[in-house]
C-alpha cells in the first residue's frame, strides 16, 4: 500500500545536535511506500507514484513524526477506564446507587474499584457492609477522593487479611470489643495491603485493560510506547501481536523479577518491529510526594539527614544489573531522588554496563552536578515526564530544599549539558497525551494558574520539546528509523491542526487529527468535534496514582504486590 500526503506543513529538523535541537514546518510532500519513507518532495517537484497510491489532502494540518511514550504502564491506563467515580455522590444511598450501575455495566472486572468518595459528603464513612449490599462475589476497593484512605467489601477485606495487620504508619478501623472485626476502612500505609488483590488479572482481563490502554494512547497521537507491566504481561501482547491487534509499535518492559521467575524470557523482537522486549526494569525508590524518594543529605545547607529509601541495598542493586546483562537484557532503572541516581550510576559502572546499552534512568527528579556528569560518562538516557511539573510544583518546594530544587526537573539543562533525553508520561499517573507533554515541557505552567511557572529557566522550545518525544524516544528504545520524517524512515505520523504552528499553547487541548503507524491509519479523526469528543472521552488529568501528591504511595502499587518499603 502507499500513501501521497499531500499540501501539509511537515516538520523537518535542522539540527538534533544535543545542544542545539532546532527545526522548522517546511510545504512538504511524502511519499510512503509499504511503511517506509520514500520520498520527500516540495509541491512544485513532481512525483512518481505507483499505481495503488491514496492520497491524503492535508490541507491547513501539520505533519510531525510520531510521538513515542518513553514511559507508561498501557495496562494501568486502561484500567482506569473501569474506576467508578463517586465524587458526585451526597449520600451513602447515592454512593450505593452510583457503585451497583457500575457493577452491573462492568460484570465481567475479576475486582470493582474506585475513587472519589467523601464521608463529610455521605454523612458517615462508607463500611464494608455497605458495599456487601451490592456485591459479596468479587474483591471491591474505592478510594477516598485524597488517595489516603480506602473501603472494600468484606471480600477484599478477607482476601488481604486485613484483620491480621499490625504495621506502623496505617489503621485498619475496627468495630467494637468484644469482637472486632474490620469495618472496610483502611487508612494511610495500612492500604498497601490491598496491592496483590488490585493486582491480580487473568491473561484475558489483562488483554482487555491493554487493548483499552493502547486505544487511548493511539487516540492521543501516541504511536510507540515502552511500556512497564507489572504482572508478566509478556504472552498477552505476543497474542495481541499474533492476531494484529496492536495498533502501536510497543516497546515491552517487564519488570527484572521475571528474569528470576521465568528463567526463558529472553529479548525479542518481531520482524514488522511492532512488539519487542529487550529491557527490563528495577525499581531504586520511592516517590518524592510520599517522602520515600531517596533524597542524600544537604551539605550545602548542613542538613546531614537523607530522607526516603533506597529499594534495594548496593549488593542487590548489582545482582539485579548483573542478571540482566547476562541474560541479554538493557536496563530502565526507577530513580525520583539523587541518593537513589547515585547508588544507581555507581552500579551501572561497577557492573561495567556498556554505554552503547544506552541505560535508562526514569524519572531522575532530583539530581546534582556530578550525577549529570556521570550520566553523560556512562551515556545514561534520562527517561523524564513533563507533565509531573504542573503537577508536583505546588508541593515539591516543600519537599526539598532551594539547594535541591536546582538540579529538580531541569530538562534544559540535561539537554544542554550533552545528556540524552525522552518524554514520558508515566499515565496513568499522568494524562497519556504527548501533546500535553509537549505543552508542559514548553510552558511548566501551574494547572490552576498560567501565572504560575515552575523554574521557568527550564522551558523547552517547541523543537525541544519534540524532540524528546521523537528523536529522544527513539534513541532510548534504539529505534533509528523512528523520529523524523525522510527517505528511508519509517512512516509513523500525526496529522494535527495547522493553527498550532502559529500558537503552541493550543498543544494543551490539541486532537490528532490522524495517526499513522507503519503507513497504516490507525486514527483517522475528520470531523473536528468527532475527535474533540472521543478525546474528552479518554483524557485524565492526572496525578492518578495514590500518593503523588503525598500520599503513602511506593513502587509496590504499580507492582500489584505488598510493600516491602520499611516502615
Amino acid at each position: 500500500m502507499s500513501l501521497l500526503i499531500t499540501n501539509a506543513r511537515v516538520w523537518q529538523w535542522q539540527s538534533t545536535n544535543l545542544t542545539d535541537i532546532s527545526g522548522s514546518f517546511v510545504d512538504l510532500n511524502i511519499l510512503v511506500e509499504d511503511g517506509v519513507i520514500t520520498q520527500t518532495n516540495s509541491p512544485s517537484t513532481p512525483l512518481e507514484l505507483p499505481s495503488n497510491t491514496t492520497t491524503l489532502d492535508y490541507k491547513n494540518k501539520i505533519v510531525i513524526p510520531g510521538l513515542i511514550d518513553s514511559h507508561i504502564h498501557v495496562g494501568m491506563t486502561g484500567e482506569t477506564k473501569y474506576f467508578v467515580d463517586l465524587s458526585s455522590c451526597t449520600s451513602i444511598e447515592s454512593f450505593k446507587s452510583v457503585l451497583k450501575k457500575h457493577v452491573e455495566k462492568h460484570p465481567h472486572m475479576s475486582v470493582i474499584q474506585g475513587v472519589g468518595w467523601d464521608q463529610e459528603k455521605l454523612g458517615r464513612f462508607p463500611t464494608a457492609s455497605d458495599l456487601d449490599e451490592i456485591i459479596t462475589t468479587k474483591p471491591v476497593w474505592l478510594w477516598r477522593a485524597c488517595w489516603h484512605i480506602g473501603v472494600g467489601n468484606t471480600n477484599a477485606m478477607l482476601a488481604c487479611n486485613a484483620s491480621s495487620w499490625s504495621g506502623e504508619g496505617g489503621v485498619v478501623e475496627k468495630t467494637p470489643s468484644p469482637n472486632p472485626v474490620p469495618t472496610g476502612v483502611l487508612k494511610e500505609r495500612a492500604c498497601e495491603i490491598i496491592n496483590p488483590v488490585l493486582g491480580a488479572k487473568s491473561d484475558s482481563e489483562k488483554r482487555s485493560l491493554i487493548l483499552d490502554g493502547l486505544k487511548m494512547c493511539s487516540a492521543m497521537g501516541v504511536t510507540a510506547v515502552a511500556t512497564n507491566e507489572m504482572n508478566e504481561c509478556v504472552p498477552v501482547y505476543k497474542a495481541l501481536h499474533s492476531e494484529n491487534l496492536l495498533p502501536t509499535r510497543v516497546f515491552l518492559t517487564p519488570m527484572a523479577e521475571e528474569l528470576e521467575s521465568n528463567p526463558d524470557l529472553s529479548p525479542f523482537s518481531t520482524d514488522d518491529r511492532i512488539l519487542k522486549v529487550e529491557r527490563v526494569k528495577i525499581f531504586g525508590d520511592g516517590s518524592l510526594g510520599a517522602g520515600t524518594a531517596a533524597i542524600a543529605p544537604d551539605e550545602e545547607t548542613g542538613h546531614e539527614n537523607k530522607t526516603g529509601v533506597l529499594i534495594f541495598s548496593d549488593k542487590e542493586m548489582e545482582r539485579k544489573i548483573v542478571l540482566a546483562k547476562e541474560r541479554g537484557f538493557r536496563l530502565e532503572i526507577h530513580a525520583i531522588g539523587d541518593m537513589a541516581a547515585e547508588q544507581v550510576l555507581n552500579a551501572l559502572e561497577k557492573c561495567k554496563i556498556s554505554p552503547q546499552s544506552r541505560p535508562v534512568l526514569t524519572h531522575c527528579q532530583v539530581l546534582r552536578r556530578d550525577l549529570i556528569d556521570k550520566m553523560k560518562e556512562l551515556n545514561v538516557v534520562a527517561n523524564v515526564q513533563p507533565s509531573f511539573v504542573p503537577t508536583d510544583m505546588a508541593w515539591v518546594q516543600k519537599r526539598l530544599s532551594e539547594s535541591k530544587q536546582e538540579y529538580s526537573y531541569i530538562w534544559k539543562t540535561l539537554l544542554k549539558e550533552g545528556v540524552w533525553v525522552a518524554g514520558g508520561s508515566d499515565s496513568p499517573v499522568e494524562t497519556p497525551s504527548p501533546l500535553v507533554g509537549m505543552y508542559d515541557a514548553m510552558y511548566r505552567r501551574s494547572r490552576n494558574n498560567d501565572d504560575d511557572v515552575f523554574k521557568p529557566e527550564e522551558k523547552l522550545t517547541f523543537a525541544e520539546a519534540l524532540w524528546l518525544y521523537t528523536i529522544g524516544g527513539a534513541y532510548a528504545s534504539m529505534e533509528p528509523t523512528l523520529g523524523s520524517i525522510s527517505p528511508g524512515k519509517t512512516a509513523d505520523l500525526v496529522i494535527l491542526d495547522g493553527k498550532i504552528e502559529q500558537n503552541y499553547t493550543l498543544l494543551k487541548t490539541a486532537t490528532p487529527r490522524a495517526v499513522i503507524v507503519g503507513g497504516k491509519i490507525i486514527v483517522d479523526n475528520n470531523d473536528e468535534d468527532e475527535a474533540l469528543t472521543k478525546i474528552k472521552m479518554t483524557t485524565m488529568e492526572g496525578p492518578f496514582i495514590p500518593g503523588k501528591g503525598g500520599g503513602f504511595f511506593c513502587a509496590c502499587v504499580l507492582r500489584g504486590k505488598q510493600c516491602f518499603l520499611p516502615k
